[in-house]
């Protein structure tokens, strides 16, 4: 009697919210099952991951938040003052694990709002929800869960909700949503400003101006005054675009004195199939609502002008921006190219269908041709144990230096570097510029077989004169400092 009460109780529920609410639990599921289980064997490393899990936990014990892994302040690297959002559950003991599930959650919340958006566009909620399953399938935004922790992607979700409140007209809510979005970094700032361009010409001439004005204000104070004071160097990030320049009033002139140098870069072979894998999936649709498409074209500019090439591959966090345009442009472009439902219905089918040969090309998923070639850790072998061991070695926030997959799992102390720094930078700083004392370093946590052939000479001399051989199975070596560091010669 009580179960049929129950399924009496569920058949009265409504079939959208539940077929809404089953995939983003079931998508949420089984990307936290896999990475956490990645980074239980130890598939996870100190970039990006180790770097954020450290500098939450340095400002949850109210350390000088300087992130030995970056060789950056916390505040000289980027802005994310989303961050302290996470630190009192650091006082609770949370660290890297708890990074991977809130942003496996917020990323999935991102279909609840492109749900909401193309249930009032299209007027079929079925449609909506289906909408909202092509975000999830997406292999872009699903490498996101791979390449774990990035704030890059927890801002996709709030930028989404912002455009679905604007278009709704609930204020409040947009500009909640919209300050979230911008404290996740500091180039969500340049989406936000062109969002409210939009909201200006199509919804609230003064919310949309207002909107604008504050993100591009934030953007100048993020990378003009707090990122260079804090790191003491300088807007880096801006040497990214070569020939180009330096800074953004010099990209956009060159771009625009030289149309077509910048035609010619933005269409090299690795350029064409960025687009390509970002666009297919969505069926090119978003190119029926280029005004929309607009809000990623910052990030969209940035990714195939950079002379950095992981700036062009779906698997990285620079992409995350241009899929939150990319989607709320679909939504935009079946709203308004299709005014007949039976068209509406065979283009939302259309995206559906291309998202999941998409995924199953090129995703990550369980159901992708690449989930058993290597990209996660399926299994868990032997080795990890030894790796295990050989961390509970080490007492607690001494000084370490280790390899890059031990290092999430180590970064909850106030100095920790990615063997070879400090004795020889590597991704430190910007240029390598003021490296720690690699006397201060008590402890080595390494992996002989990742080690090439410069930090196995680097190793030999340390162990002939600085450190002894404490566990060594399997390659994996732990060392404990038992004199100074030799005089120079």
């Amino acid at each position: 009697m009580d179960f049929d009460r129950i399924v009496q109780w569920i058949l009265r529920r409504d079939p959208v919210r539940w077929a809404l609410g089953a995939m983003v639990v079931v998508w949420s599921l089984v990307f936290i099952v896999l990475g956490l289980r990645h980074h239980d064997r130890f598939g996870t490393f100190g970039f990006d991951l180790g770097l954020w899990d450290q500098g939450i936990w340095l400002l949850s014990r109210f350390e000088t938040p300087f992130i030995t892994l970056r060789g950056l302040d916390f505040w000289g690297h980027h802005m994310n003052p989303v961050l302290l959002l996470f630190v009192p559950f650091y006082w609770l003991g949370a660290g890297a694990q708890f990074l991977l599930v809130v942003q496996v959650l917020a990323q999935a919340s991102g279909a609840v709002a492109i749900y909401l958006l193309a249930r009032d566009r299209l007027a079929d909620r079925w449609l909506a929800v289906a909408l909202g399953g092509v975000l999830l399938l997406h292999p872009s935004y699903q490498f996101q869960t791979w390449w774990f922790f990035h704030p890059d992607s927890l801002a996709v979700a709030p930028l989404l909700f912002a455009y679905w409140a604007a278009r709704a007209k609930r204020w409040r809510w947009y500009a909640v949503a919209a300050v979230l979005a911008v404290a996740c970094k500091e180039e969500v700032a340049l989406a936000i400003a062109v969002m409210g361009v939009l909201v200006a010409l199509r919804d609230d001439r003064r919310i949309g101006a207002l909107t604008t004005a504050l993100a591009l204000a934030w953007f100048a104070l993020s990378t003009r005054v707090i990122i260079p004071r804090a790191n003491g160097i300088g807007t880096f990030y801006e040497s990214f675009f070569g020939e180009f320049g330096n800074t953004p009033t010099e990209v956009l002139r060159s771009v625009v004195t030289h149309p077509g140098k910048a035609f010619d870069t933005a269409t090299k072979p690795d350029r064409m199939d960025y687009y390509r894998m970002m666009f297919a999936p969505v069926a090119f649709l978003p190119l029926f609502a280029i005004r929309v498409m607009l809000i990623g074209a910052p990030m969209l500019a940035i990714n195939v002008l950079s002379v950095i090439g992981y700036h062009r591959q779906i698997r990285y966090q620079y992409s995350t921006l241009v899929i939150a345009a990319l989607m709320l442009a679909t939504v935009e472009a079946i709203a308004t190219i299709a005014e007949r439902p039976g068209l509406r219905r065979f283009l939302v089918g259309l995206v559906v269908v291309t998202s999941f040969g998409a995924t199953v090309a090129w995703g990550p998923s369980p159901v992708s041709t690449k989930f058993r070639s290597g990209l996660w850790e399926l299994t868990d072998s032997p080795r990890n144990d030894v790796k295990r061991q050989a961390i509970a070695l080490v007492p607690e926030d001494a000084p370490t230096s280790a390899a890059y997959y031990v290092v999430p799992h180590m970064a909850h102390r106030t100095r920790i570097y990615e063997f070879p720094v400090p004795w020889r930078p590597s991704n430190w700083g910007v240029r390598g510029e003021n490296l720690h004392d690699p006397a201060e370093v008590q402890w080595l946590v390494l992996d002989r077989s990742v080690l090439g052939e410069e930090d196995k000479n680097l190793l030999s001399r340390l162990l002939a004169s600085e450190f002894v051989v404490r566990f060594d199975q399997d390659g994996i070596m732990v060392a404990e400092r038992v004199s100074p560091p030799l005089p120079p010669a």
